[in-house]
């Protein structure tokens, strides 16, 4: 512990009454699996959230893959015009 120049030390107080568990966190009187519980639906609610994310992300991906595929076939079937026009030129 770090000493603090020119500062009162504080006197040593009366035990209080604990306010709430140390180990889950739960308020004083409150039930521990209701703490459990409320972390629980936390840590459901991120992983909800997250698979909600990468979907989206994913279903965007899709749709811009979709539309790439889409213009590369509008090009091959133009350039497909294309030699069939030149092929006739020639014939």
């Amino acid at each position: 512990m770090y000493a603090i120049p020119n500062v009162a030390v504080r006197a040593p107080r009366a035990p209080q009454p604990s306010t709430g568990d140390a180990a889950t966190g739960a308020a004083g009187g409150a039930d521990p699996d209701a703490a459990a519980n409320a972390l629980a639906e936390q840590t459901i609610a991120a992983q909800k959230a997250a698979f909600n994310y990468e979907a989206a992300e994913q279903a965007e991906l899709e749709r811009e893959r979709e539309t790439l595929e889409a213009m590369v076939q509008a090009q091959l079937k133009d350039e497909d015009e294309v030699m069939k026009k030149w092929i006739a030129m020639i014939a």
